[in-house]
């Protein structure tokens, strides 16, 4: 809906729901960048008794500006936002979050200044800890207006210990757990809710690490990320997607073309195996749009880097596990595209952290999604296209530790472009001939064709130019690796490979599986959505031991 120069999607129902909750302190968790300060934003202003005069222009003409709750405006609304907390080091953390804990409350007595005197500010001037400051504001709302309720909203309150988990797990259990400052915070508000001074609560985060940690500090907290019925309150369903795409300029032609590629890069969050559809990721969507509107034609790069960057924490947070149980996680999930976990929803740190444990966490940092159930487990995958091209820059990583494999991101771009435009594959060949040698050579055991697989789709996605599918399937039949350039490259080549391995011991068959491997492809070569892909180029590639052995062009 497009309203005063921007585009709105209405999520104003779910204060409705929200407030037909049983509970009253809520925590509802979703990945970086899914849209969860503007839901922050939009409970500010319409429980804020500040906005009250202004309630029919902000929600009027929105779902619940025609019904709305007896709530409406009646809240004294003090913001919390952890997102810009500081991680240096244990000093910084805590100065960091005392400072945002000073700053929203002066912000508050600013914003409700009629109920408070300026002496009532210099209270608040001086550095104390984050629960001084604390008990010190509930004193002043006590006093000076006992008749008020207090709503307080927290953004992204585990943003910073998100990253203290990843870098210095010590100092999260000192800050967090025990009996750190963190803990203690939040104990402060837990008294306020039992003498009825804070009446409500709603915290976005990503994990329930933190919330988990802070155990009888704050155990009056309920985590709503898996209520099925707010499982839409955050991120665009497909047909808002379609309205949005309409909306910059996308016309009716070029929509199946359009919807298909964005479906494939930003689309396919579920955070529940019952839930009815599949989400997009927010900002991914809207940095397209943006771009689509302004210039008429997809963005260069389509992953905003920014985005990217708040996305790239699959090392970090695998690290903790150790290089052993990241690099198990990292070749299930990319050899088998998917892989099963019992969905931990209680977690500790007094306790050695297990695969489930590991696999949930990526689930909630948004770079796994639900794709199904097994009896007790749930099914993961990778969502969408822009967290895989994460999840390959991270395994090449990986790769070139093992295989301490020379070749700069800038070489291997160059054999990319050897390929993509004059479609040879010698310097890119190469480069896997190497790291492959390297691999096989320091665990032949294990090496096969699921490891080739992900070698050769780790490098080739270095590049911007393609979409690197991993077995798509084409009228029931799956190629291994599909290179399909964006829009805007059309000038360059395309690529199927059908990938084979065979170990020293059974080379005698070679032949057969070389026959096999070509069939195979001329089969995929006569499939529709093959035929209608421009200047392709087709290979199979069969690699025996650590060499490869042979490079055969389909026509």
């Amino acid at each position: 809906m497009a309203t005063q120069g921007f585009y709105y999607v209405d999520r104003t129902r779910y204060i409705e729901e929200l407030e037909d909750l049983s509970a009253r302190f809520l925590f509802y968790l979703r990945p970086r960048k899914f849209g969860k300060s503007l839901f922050i934003s939009m409970l500010e202003h319409y429980y804020g008794e500040q906005w009250k005069g202004a309630f029919q222009a902000l929600f009027g003409q929105y779902y619940i500006g025609q019904r709305p709750t007896p709530l409406a405006n009646t809240y004294l609304v003090l913001t919390l936002d952890f997102s810009g907390i500081q991680t240096d080091d244990r000093n910084a953390v805590f100065r960091s979050f005392s400072t945002a804990i000073r700053t929203n409350i002066l912000k508050f007595i600013s914003t409700y200044r009629t109920y408070f005197t300026p002496e009532d500010r210099k209270i608040f001037m001086e550095e104390r800890t984050p629960s001084e400051h604390m008990r010190e504001f509930f004193a002043l709302l006590s006093q000076a207006i006992p008749d008020k309720k207090l709503y307080i909203l927290i953004d992204e309150y585990d943003h910073f210990a998100n990253e203290l988990i990843a870098f210095r797990l010590n100092d999260f259990k000192e800050m967090v757990s025990r009996n750190g400052f963190v803990r203690k915070f939040f104990e402060v508000i837990k008294e306020e809710t039992r003498d009825g001074l804070v009446d409500r609560l709603f915290a976005t985060g990503v994990s329930p690490v933190t919330l988990d940690s802070l155990t009888s500090g704050f155990n009056i907290g309920k985590k709503i990320m898996g209520e099925l019925h707010l499982h839409e309150m955050m991120g665009f369903t497909e047909a808002e997607a379609v309205a949005m795409l309409a909306h910059v300029g996308v016309g009716e032609v070029q929509m199946p073309a359009v919807l298909n590629d964005i479906r494939q890069w930003y689309n396919g969050y579920l955070f529940h195996p019952d839930a009815a559809q599949r989400l997009y990721n927010p900002n991914m969507l809207i940095y397209f749009c943006d771009h689509y509107q302004s210039n008429g034609r997809y963005p260069e790069k389509l992953l905003d880097e920014n985005i990217a960057s708040d996305y790239g924490k699959i090392s970090r947070m695998l690290g903790v596990g150790g290089e052993n149980m990241a690099l198990e996680i990292m070749d299930e999930v990319l050899a088998q595209e998917s892989l099963s976990a019992k969905l931990t929803h209680q977690y500790s740190f007094e306790r050695t952290w297990t695969r489930d444990d590991f696999v949930s966490l990526l689930y909630y940092l948004g770079v796994m999604t639900v794709k199904g159930r097994i009896l007790s487990d749930w099914v993961f995958c990778i969502p969408n296209f822009v967290i895989k091209k994460l999840y390959f820059e991270y395994f090449l990583d990986l790769l070139r530790s093992q295989a301490t494999l020379e070749e700069s991101s800038y070489q291997i771009r160059v054999a990319i472009q050897d390929m993509a435009i004059r479609n040879d594959l010698t310097a890119f060949l190469a480069i896997v001939q190497r790291l492959i040698k390297r691999l096989s050579n320091r665990d032949a055991r294990q090496f096969n064709e699921s490891h080739l697989k992900v070698a050769f789709a780790s490098l080739l996605s270095t590049t911007d130019a393609w979409l690197v599918r991993s077995e798509p399937e084409y009228e029931r039949q799956y190629v291994d690796l599909v290179c399909i350039h964006l829009p805007q490259f059309r000038e360059y080549w395309n690529f199927a490979f059908e990938l084979k391995h065979l170990k020293k011991k059974d080379a005698a068959q070679f032949e057969v599986v070389h026959t096999q491997a070509r069939q195979q492809m001329e089969r995929y070569l006569a499939t529709e959505d093959l035929q209608h892909l421009p200047q392709l180029a087709a290979y199979v590639i069969v690699v025996i031991g650590s060499q490869i052995q042979l490079v055969d062009q389909v026509n």
